[in-house]
């Protein structure tokens, strides 16, 4: 799964990266114990060096890496998902969700119902930090896409499986903010995250209760 990266490379991203997840997560969600689900988890390298104190939930479409990390990673509850949503937990399940370089590689329709699915799962008064491809080279667009991505509108390099790394989105700024979190509330970004781009929004809190996750 990841047999051409440098595993010193691999293991340092993954401390750095979960150091900034756990700064924003610290600094948005007032209870010392969130609920914390990694969607698009892989082998655990961010989720791993999240705080102990956390509740941590690993979520992937990959079962092979799903069954490494049940295998390998103490203290994380790892579940299996489809391309396509729903996530096998009850509603208002988390604190927090995070997905960095999830929705780079979906469709626009994926786009839709994940964000929804997410929502979902989220706690009212939860946050969702997402990274996004929002600056494209510009050798990496051809001329029509460049000009659909200069309008705003998110720009889909398919042709290849849904969910591989070659199937590549970019996010106009404008399509991040007026559509893919036009139900949520807009705390901070874009912030660079090791060449992407990293937002964080929060879901409206309302009367609703959280529901118990139904575990494994």
């Amino acid at each position: 799964m990841y047999r051409h990266t440098s595993f010193e490379l691999y293991w340092q991203t993954g401390i750095s990266t979960a150091r900034v997840i756990e700064e924003k997560i610290n600094g948005n969600i007032e209870t010392k114990t969130p609920i914390v689900a990694d969607w698009g988890c892989g082998l655990g390298r961010i989720i791993r060096h999240l705080p102990s104190r956390y509740s941590r939930y690993g979520f992937d479409y990959n079962g092979h890496a799903i069954k490494w990390n049940r295998n390998n990673l103490a203290d994380i509850i790892f579940k299996e998902n489809d391309l396509l949503p729903p996530l096998p937990v009850g509603a208002n399940a988390f604190d927090a969700i995070y997905a960095l370089s999830v929705f780079t590689h979906l469709s626009e329709q994926a786009h839709e119902l994940w964000i929804d699915e997410i929502f979902r799962c989220l706690k009212p008064g939860g946050i969702f930090l997402g990274a996004f491809h929002m600056r494209p080279a510009s050798e990496q667009l051809l001329p029509l896409e460049r000009e659909k991505f200069d309008a705003g509108k998110l720009v889909i390099r398919g042709g290849v499986k849904e969910g591989s790394r070659t199937f590549t989105a970019h996010h106009p700024e404008d399509y991040l903010r007026k559509r893919l979190f036009a139900k949520f509330e807009i705390l901070e970004g874009p912030i660079d995250l090791f060449g992407q781009e990293l937002f964080i929004v929060r879901k409206p809190t309302v009367g609703a209760k959280p529901e118990r996750i139904k575990t494994c």
